[in-house]
């Protein structure tokens, strides 16, 4: 199946769906955007594969220092 620009990441990405050995996945054909549906992560795993410390807030302003 294929979700014409439905990218979470680059917004402007088709993303399709299929299977392997180690299950289903959507991957977005434009920029690799991977997604296990099947798979649950809690938000300190989310953010340890993103490379975040946890409980980092997602954006900083940078203005006020």
């Amino acid at each position: 199946m294929y979700k014409i620009k439905s990218c979470p990441r680059c917004h402007f990405g088709d993303v399709y769906g299929d299977s392997d050995q180690y299950g289903k996945y959507e991957q977005c054909f434009q920029c690799g955007w991977t997604n296990y549906p099947d798979r649950k992560l809690t938000q300190e795993e989310a953010q340890a594969e993103k490379g975040e410390p946890v409980g980092a807030s997602g954006k900083r302003d940078r203005r006020h220092k």
